[in-house]
């Protein structure tokens, strides 16, 4: 990486795929804050009130819940064998109906 480039920061897809990968390992309240932010794209505004508690704890509870998303992936790489194995299973498959196999 050059002094110019800045690291890439997890996009909304890739937080995603690691909740659903990981999301059993965070806590009830940690896992709800960060599913409702999102896939239901709620607002801190609207987390906080919910959970009762500040929009500031809202965001604190849904930014701790993703940094222990992202080390538990830096750990233990399950979601990138995933995306992986799909990615071969799409390869195999594209070989397959080029060599006129039905593919299901």
């Amino acid at each position: 990486m050059t002094d110019t480039q800045t690291p890439r920061l997890p996009s909304r897809l890739t937080h995603q795929r690691l909740l659903d990968v990981y999301g059993p390992m965070l806590t009830t309240h940690q896992r709800e804050a960060c599913r409702l932010h999102l896939d239901e794209d709620w607002s801190f505004a609207e987390l906080a009130e919910q959970l009762g508690c500040t929009r500031s704890g809202a965001h604190d509870l849904v930014r701790r819940g993703l940094a222990q998303l992202e080390h538990f992936e830096d750990r233990l790489g399950h979601a990138a064998e995933l995306l992986r194995r799909d990615a071969l299973e799409d390869a195999l498959r594209t070989q397959l109906r080029r060599a006129g196999v039905a593919v299901v």
